[in-house]
């Protein structure tokens, strides 16, 4: 029995792509199953199967299109697999027409102090709609999934399952830590904090080089693009940091940068359990992190790294201080957290059920 399964993806962020990525990679063509992938043609990253043409809006309008073509492909599927809340909408409201069961993975939640209250009503609608329409609902963290929860009538909690979104394993480092260094023009002194991050307000950038700022002989390494560059540049030029914070842009190489860096740092108001956080643990960086969303399914503050309060860069200083200056702590939590992602965040054992939830669905 052949199982085919359609992954959907609206404008994705290098995480969400690369989680698909991995999973077309892994379970193509496994025990009955066939992988396919639609979206957009300028997803961040490189899928192991051409990509399906699909546009599904960042806005409000264009959506009735999105929904049309959908009906068009998942007739050639079994269940269709939709990562994110515009997808997971669209691919609902398309299912009611061709019949076809659908899968949602919601990565993240949209917040009122973030996006403001109008967007975050708009986004509560959003995942009531996806919770209503989806035949299964899954969350990479618990504080998703319990969520989510809030939006079903008592005894059909059944159908939102908390799943882990696994990176799988540590990404290939192409060159040494030496050589990246030297890239990037540090002195021998030089500490590097590298952060993965699109540059929008849920990642709280300013915070971080607030936090930098305070900090003799560091070097920020900021990976990523997004619309709040130029505000974050001007940032850091007024703090008088303008030559210790590199803004890199979307690179191809995150792991080597990660795997060079004495810590890997997230300043987020939000997250699910970030991906950059568990490839960090993988490549054996330490990680220093907001105590925000699912980020503690993680990092245990002073045992599989540093826990701060969000928006506080003090704190935030006092904790990069902490691993910067004493090696041995800094080892101790990478390691940890490492024995951490390997135990919890199984990329095995997440293939393993949504191979099982996949076929469930076959003809």
């Amino acid at each position: 029995m052949t199982t085919r399964v359609l992954e959907v993806l609206g404008y994705a962020s290098g995480g969400i792509a690369r989680h698909v990525a991995h999973l077309v990679d892994a379970l193509d063509g496994t025990d009955g199953l066939t992988v396919d992938v639609a979206g957009p043609p300028d997803l961040p990253v490189r899928m192991p199967k051409p990509v399906r043409n699909l546009s599904i809006p960042a806005g409000v309008f264009g959506h009735r299109r999105a929904i049309r073509r959908l009906v068009e492909l998942q007739t050639d599927y079994d269940v269709v697999h939709a990562h994110g809340l515009r997808a997971g909408v669209d691919a609902g409201l398309a299912a009611r027409r061709g019949g076809r069961p659908v899968v949602v993975t919601v990565h993240n939640l949209i917040r009122p102090d973030i996006s403001g209250r109008l967007k975050s009503v708009l986004y509560r609608r959003a995942e009531r709609a996806v919770v209503t329409l989806a035949d299964l609902v899954l969350a990479p963290s618990r504080d998703i999934a319990d969520h989510l929860r809030t939006f079903v009538r008592d005894g059909d909690g059944a159908r939102i399952e908390a799943l882990h979104v696994a990176v799988g394993q540590a990404a290939v480092v192409r060159r040494s830590r030496d050589e990246v260094r030297a890239e990037l023009g540090l002195d021998a002194g030089s500490h590097l904090v590298v952060t993965a991050s699109r540059l929008s307000p849920q990642k709280a950038l300013h915070v971080m080089i607030d936090a930098v700022a305070d900090l003799d002989d560091v070097v920020l390494a900021i990976v990523g693009s997004g619309e709040l560059e130029a505000e974050l540049k001007a940032q850091a030029a007024a703090r008088n940091i303008g030559a210790r914070v590199r803004f890199l842009g979307f690179r191809d190489d995150v792991a080597d940068l990660v795997a060079a860096a004495d810590v890997a740092c997230l300043s987020s108001v939000w997250e699910a359990v970030p991906l950059a956080a568990q490839e960090a643990a993988f490549l054996g960086t330490p990680v220093v992190a907001t105590d925000v969303g699912g980020t503690r399914e993680l990092v245990e503050d002073g045992v599989t790294g540093r826990l701060v309060p969000p928006n506080d860069a003090g704190a935030l200083t006092d904790a990069l201080a902490d691993v910067l200056r004493d090696p041995d702590t800094a080892r101790a939590y990478a390691a940890a957290a490492r024995e951490k992602v390997v135990a919890e965040f199984s990329a095995e054992k997440m293939l393993q059920r949504l191979g099982e939830i996949y076929r469930s669905y076959g003809s």
